[in-house]
């Protein structure tokens, strides 16, 4: 990807969005795996080991330029809480996704709008992109809403697999324009 790229951690009134690192691990298990949480990502099945979660730590680090990374929510005490991250591999890299979930004992209070405003808004100032995506299971609201907080709109619909689900479901596409981004927030 085009551009400068990301200056980290970036900092919310609440929150530090950081490098994960190994300590990292268990806490990513641990959230990941939880029933509530690990259906509505596509990644994770129930059960997915520490192990695992240090090799997708070390594989997702982020790089100026990188295709694919996560970044820690850390509520500052240095304990990760959830994860911000982008995909813009194959498909994707003309309108790179990006993703995100939060521990449910840190739900209902505003923290993953918040990470995922700071996130975006890093995005497009560190990136040459016009636009960004992302999709969420359509029986995910919570997310939904943090979607539509930051002005994503629903594009469409389609199917996905989660490692936690049984089968497909219907996910709902959004996309979030520069333009809309700037409109939003000037």
């Amino acid at each position: 990807m085009q551009g400068r790229g990301l200056s980290l951690p970036l900092r919310t009134p609440r929150l530090m969005l950081r490098q994960m690192n190994a300590a990292d691990a268990p806490a990513l298990r641990r959230i990941v795996t939880l029933p509530g949480v690990g259906r509505m990502l596509f990644a994770f099945p129930p059960d997915w080991t520490v192990a695992a979660a240090q090799d997708l730590i070390g594989a997702w680090q982020y790089r100026p330029g990188a295709a694919r990374f996560r970044l820690a929510i850390d509520a500052g005490d240095g304990v990760l809480i959830g994860s911000v991250g982008l995909w813009a591999e194959g498909a994707a890299a003309s309108e790179p996704q990006v993703f995100y979930f939060v521990d449910p004992a840190h739900a209902g209070k505003g923290l993953a709008t918040e990470a995922m405003e700071a996130f975006v808004a890093a995005l497009f100032d560190g990136y040459e992109i016009e636009a960004l995506g992302a999709d969420v299971f359509s029986d995910n609201p919570r997310s939904a809403r943090v979607l539509a907080r930051l002005g994503f709109g629903a594009t469409g619909l389609g199917h996905g697999t989660s490692a936690a689900r049984l089968e497909p479901a219907q996910i709902v596409l959004y996309r979030l324009s520069r333009a809309n981004w700037k409109a939003r927030t000037q």
